[in-house]
Formats: C-alpha cells, structure tokens, sequence
C-alpha cells in the first residue's frame, strides 16, 4: 500500500523543512499526523501547537524518505514510531482521547 501523493497530513516545522526526519505517525481519529519525536515541542496549548505545526501534502514528505510508504496501510486509531531514518517502524494502539 501507499500513500496517495496529495493526502494531506499534519506535521512538525522542522520535518516539513527536512531539518529531521519522521519518526512517529499517528493515525488517530482518521487524521495522519507525522512528527520528528522531539521532545522539545510543545503541543499543550493552541497557541503552541499553531506555532509548531503545518499542513503539508504527504508527498512532500515521502520525496525526502519513501521508507514513509511502509506505515500507508495504519489503521484509523493506530500509530508507528522508529529510532531513526530507515530503521524498522512500531506499532502500537493511538486512539483520540474521548
């Protein structure tokens, strides 16, 4: 499976730059979300989040790394994490919050 080229997905800044890599994704509630993992972010507040993150079309993000592919088929309520660029991704349960 694959991701269609113009799926919109959320993302930090500093992946959608190529500053680093994705290393989590989420696909909570329906909605893709690909973040670098950086404990650094702050997405407490509205603000916040407003602040460190953007839309992007997904192929944006798979021209830089196509590994991206690999976590296409996710589940609604599912996500993935790795260590790094190329290494294996994890599965785990991600339900939204009630």
């Amino acid at each position: 499976m694959t991701f269609r080229e113009d799926l919109g997905v959320i993302a930090c800044h500093c992946v959608v730059l190529g500053e680093k890599p994705v290393l989590f994704v989420s696909h909570a509630g329906g909605d893709w979300q690909m973040y670098c993992h950086d404990s650094n972010h702050d997405f407490e507040s509205d603000e916040a989040m407003k602040r460190e993150l953007c839309t992007v079309h997904v192929g944006h993000l798979l021209a830089r790394d196509p590994g991206l592919h690999a976590v296409a088929d996710l589940p609604v309520d599912m996500g993935a994490e790795r260590e790094a660029a190329g290494t294996a991704w994890v599965r785990f349960s991600n339900a939204d919050d009630a």
